[in-house]
């Protein structure tokens, strides 16, 4: 069975820009959005850069609720996901249940939180550990 695809809108979370028209342009611009680590200290890692994501303000885009349960990496897709549903123009309540689909990528989603429960895990035993 072939299914046809069609990509009608793109939403992009990205160490050189946020959004479809910030991310282009600071391509066009030759911008890579590599830099120094900031989100922690690298010091006993050889390496250095990282490509970080700045200026993302996860409560502009995400409900009080989902704030806890997600990961930073969650929250960057769930972003992206509305950005690219807007570019697409389409309302999700407008459309059937299971009539369309959100893809995302991530090179390492979730890390953030990976690593707290497994520090939990490590230093306090399971019972510590969330259930998400």
């Amino acid at each position: 069975m072939t299914a046809a695809v069609v990509v009608t809108g793109i939403g992009v979370a990205a160490p050189n820009g946020l959004g479809v028209e910030e991310y282009w342009a600071a391509t066009l611009r030759g911008e890579p959005g590599i830099g120094r680590i900031t989100r922690f200290d690298p010091a006993q890692y050889p390496a250095r850069l990282a490509g970080e994501i700045t200026g993302f303000e996860a409560s502009e885009h995400i409900s009080g609720r989902l704030l806890p349960q997600t990961d930073h990496m969650t929250r960057l897709a769930l972003a992206a996901s509305d950005w690219a549903l807007a570019d697409a123009r389409v309302d999700p309540k407008t459309v059937p249940e299971y009539a369309m689909g959100v893809v995302t990528a991530s090179a390492s989603g979730g890390f953030d939180f990976g690593h707290r429960e497994l520090e939990k895990l490590w230093g306090s035993g399971p019972e510590y550990v969330s259930a998400y």
